[in-house]
């Protein structure tokens, strides 16, 4: 019944305007004219045919579809686009931010005509589907910082208020310069917070005391102070200290040597880890504060003890090359076994220095050469001495004649050179004895000499007594006890003085004169009895003092059954020395 109604209308319409042309006519008030709304299938008789809220004119100036009420699909009819969103019906992102408008107005009440509705700098697509931030809140975690500011500047999540999780707050960071997106800006192994929070160190420094470690290893490792370069305040950097030094930053004495650590390494190059830098058993402190010693050198006079066995074991000088003057290194001195605290060890005379440097002779014995002389004697200025050697066994005689009776100087040579001969071992290296014979004065003759004539002579013409010669008369006629002998001799008295007679040839004098000087150092009967006798044959017993051996042999023995010669080296008599002057 309607279709019919609405067919009649369209018939009376069509009579009623009669001629006029139908193709302007619009029925429905909304500009169109009949046809083009019958042909475009819009209602002729409604001027919004979609209901939109649009007539169907103003759709088509707008562009948009009279047929539908959602021209874009946006979600929102045009009427409402056009009218009170201001979009564009035929866009269905008008603002382009990646939103259906209808989308933004329904779900998330942003400004479709509007690319960023919170004006943070990112588009309202992006907030929602990329960064799940909030496009109505500019700073959607309250961290103080857009969210473009974020994502576009600072790498920061603008939907994490603390995006490195550094325990601050990104908008925080950037006023203090750090990265919000790394905990640890500085890479000194403390989080940012910690920094500022716990240490006061700067975040954006890895070494903020600029001693050389970073703010996490003085934290973590060491335990010194971030903040100050030098935590134990002993002059040295805590860096060079760990990495340089090996010492303790956080103790101004690592060692416990007295020193700073900063004072062995400034001032005296001593090891800030070591005791005893160089070794010698004294602490570095002790050295320079006590002793004035080099602490970097173990010897520090250089003369061959370490500093502690100078301190600690002799009471020498550890400064002092030769600590007693005496002209013998402290070190040369104990390899002598000499006191380097006193000048003349052995107390002869003779500075331990001389004996060592300049004569050969042991400073630690009074008679090096075990003659009978002590070493301060031999090398006395007296006269008496010329040509005693400390280090070589010597023998003097002083030897006077009578008138007529002077002693054979070829005899005497050959007494010489067999002392010279003699198997006695010397400090000096050599062998042999030196025999010195000062054939001296010459006094009235005599017929006969006994023993107290002898002595009478002796005291009255002696040059030499006291300063350890043996006394020697060569005389017209020898006594002894009423009888006429060859010669005899002292043992070991009266300055060993001899009375002998010069025979003939030399060779006999010599026999002779050597075997009353073998009485005169000490050889007698006493001791070996073979001595002064001719119980033993002179094949056994090879001496001039056998009185097998005749007048044409020379020499004592030098091994069995009795050796002379190492009784004399060993148990030599030497008379009295009180009057050698050792003061010239």
């Amino acid at each position: 019944m309607e279709q019919a109604k609405s067919a009649v209308a369209i018939f009376v319409v069509m009579v009623a305007v009669g001629g006029a042309s139908a193709g302007v006519v619009s029925v429905d008030g909304d500009s169109r004219s009949l046809a083009t709304e019958l042909t475009s299938e819009t209602n002729a008789f409604a001027a919004d045919t979609d209901g939109d809220g649009l007539d169907d004119d103003e759709e088509v100036s707008a562009g948009t579809d009279p047929l539908s009420s959602d021209s874009d699909g946006d979600g929102l009819d045009d009427g409402l686009e056009v009218n009170r969103y201001g979009t564009a019906p035929d866009a269905i992102d008008s603002d382009g931010d990646g939103l259906p408008d209808g989308t933004e107005i329904d779900d998330h009440e942003t400004d479709p005509t509007t690319e960023d509705t919170d004006g943070d700098g990112l588009d309202d697509g992006a907030e929602i589907a990329e960064h799940e931030t909030d496009p109505l809140v500019a700073d959607s975690d309250g961290d103080g910082l857009s969210d473009g500011a974020e994502v576009e500047e600072l790498n920061s999540n603008p939907a994490v208020a603390d995006s490195d999780d550094d325990g601050l707050v990104d908008g925080r960071e950037r006023e203090l310069g750090t990265d919000p997106a790394v905990a640890d800006t500085d890479e000194d192994g403390l989080d940012d917070s910690a920094e500022i929070d716990d240490h006061g160190t700067d975040p954006t420094t890895a070494d903020t005391d600029g001693d050389g470690l970073v703010d996490g290893q003085e934290v973590a490792e060491y335990d010194t102070d971030p903040l100050v370069a030098d935590s134990d305040g002993d002059g040295l950097r805590d860096g060079p200290e760990v990495d340089d030094h090996g010492s303790d930053p956080l103790v101004a004495d690592t060692d416990q040597d007295g020193l700073n650590d900063s004072v062995e390494v400034i001032d005296h190059g001593t090891d800030p880890a070591a005791l005893d830098t160089d070794g010698d058993g004294l602490g570095d402190g002790r050295e320079v504060v006590e002793l004035d010693t080099d602490p970097t050198v173990a010897d520090t006079d250089d003369d061959g003890l370490d500093d502690a066995a100078e301190v600690d074991r002799y009471d020498t000088d550890p400064t002092n090359v030769d600590t007693d003057g005496d002209g013998l290194a402290d070190g040369r001195e104990r390899e002598a076994n000499a006191d380097p605290m006193v000048a003349d060890t052995d107390g002869d005379g003779v500075p331990d220095g001389e004996e060592v440097n300049g004569y050969g002779s042991d400073p630690t014995a009074v008679d090096t050469d075990g003659d009978g002389l002590s070493d301060g004697e031999e090398v006395s200025d007296d006269p008496a001495m010329d040509g005693a050697d400390p280090a070589r066994f010597d023998v003097f005689v002083e030897l006077d004649y009578m008138s007529g009776r002077k002693p054979s100087a070829e005899a005497i040579d050959m007494v010489v050179a067999e002392y010279a001969d003699a198997p006695v071992d010397n400090p000096d290296g050599s062998t042999g004895i030196s025999l010195h014979v000062d054939v001296d004065d010459e006094i009235a003759r005599s017929p006969t000499t006994n023993l107290s004539e002898r002595n009478e002579i002796m005291a009255e013409h002696m040059d030499t007594d006291g300063k350890g010669y043996r006394y020697g008369l060569f005389v017209v006629d020898p006594y002894l006890n009423g009888r006429d002998v060859a010669g005899f001799a002292s043992i070991r008295g009266s300055n060993g003085a001899m009375v002998c007679k010069p025979l003939d040839p030399p060779l006999y004098q010599a026999n002779h004169f050597m075997h009353e000087l073998g009485h005169s150092v000490g050889l007698g009967h006493g001791t070996y009895h073979g001595i002064d006798s001719s119980d033993v044959s002179y094949d056994e017993y090879a001496s001039v003092m056998n009185y097998n051996s005749g007048r044409e042999v020379l020499g004592y023995s030098g091994g069995d059954p009795f050796d002379d010669w190492q009784y004399i080296e060993e148990n030599v008599y030497t008379p009295s020395t009180d009057e050698i002057d050792t003061d010239g």
